[in-house]
């Protein structure tokens, strides 16, 4: 029942944030119309030198590093940091505004222990997940400049667990298969290349069996644009 009420939480949420992402790009197409609309005279006068071509997407591959961990609060186990890695695919629009949605393949790698447990003993299990972040930003810097560009972003990205990799505690049947995230992080474009950090917050539990543990995880993204 729980996990019921976390896939249909996470799809209405999602749901909710691309009619949303929508409603903004219709806004934009809108008063773009509204500012290319001139006099009959006018507009035939000039209809050849003020087309322009339209923008197309950007597009993003890039990989890299993740610090996850899990938001333990039970007196029978204990967590700790660790490394693991992604790798991912975006389409991000144009604009001040600009939507952004993709594909990344996440390995996080956990380590939680029971209390007592031997230290010799594999506390690491990675969990290899299927991503897919929703995203609104603004470009903070300038959303035209082909050199230089900082953005901010915020995203919805539903989660859907893949397998577990192999460790002495945790198979893939103590593992959730869907878990929501919400994503925050800063961006850089340099030329053609994409710098990101940021930090998604899990929303609903990983384990099955623990009703407090909730992931969370750092990332760092390095790509490029085309």
């Amino acid at each position: 029942m729980r996990t019921f009420q976390q896939i249909i939480s996470g799809v209405v949420f999602t749901l909710g944030l691309v009619i949303f992402l929508a409603q903004q790009s219709q806004a934009q197409v809108d008063t773009t119309a509204k500012k290319d609309t001139v006099p009959a005279t006018t507009q035939s006068a000039t209809s050849t030198s003020s087309s322009k071509p339209k923008e197309k997407p950007t597009i993003v591959l890039y990989a890299g590093p993740n610090v996850s961990t899990m938001r333990v609060e039970s007196s029978d186990l204990e967590n700790d940091s660790k490394t693991g890695f992604h790798v991912g695919l975006n389409w991000r629009s144009k604009g001040f505004l600009y939507t952004q949605f993709g594909l990344r393949y996440n390995n996080a790698v956990y380590s939680v222990l029971p209390v007592g447990g031997t230290v010799n003993g594999d506390s690491k299990f990675s969990i290899n997940s299927l991503d897919i972040p929703i995203t609104l930003g603004i470009n903070i810097l300038n959303a035209t400049d082909k050199v230089l560009n900082l953005r901010g972003f915020i995203s919805a990205m539903p989660s859907f667990n893949l397998g577990v990799g192999d460790n002495d505690n945790f198979d893939k049947d103590a593992v959730e298969t869907f878990v929501f995230y919400g994503q925050l992080g800063l961006g850089a474009d340099v030329l053609f290349m994409v710098f990101e950090i940021g930090y998604n917050y899990g929303f609903s539990d990983i384990l099955k069996d623990s009703e407090k543990s909730k992931p969370g995880q750092g990332f760092l993204n390095i790509g490029f644009r085309f």
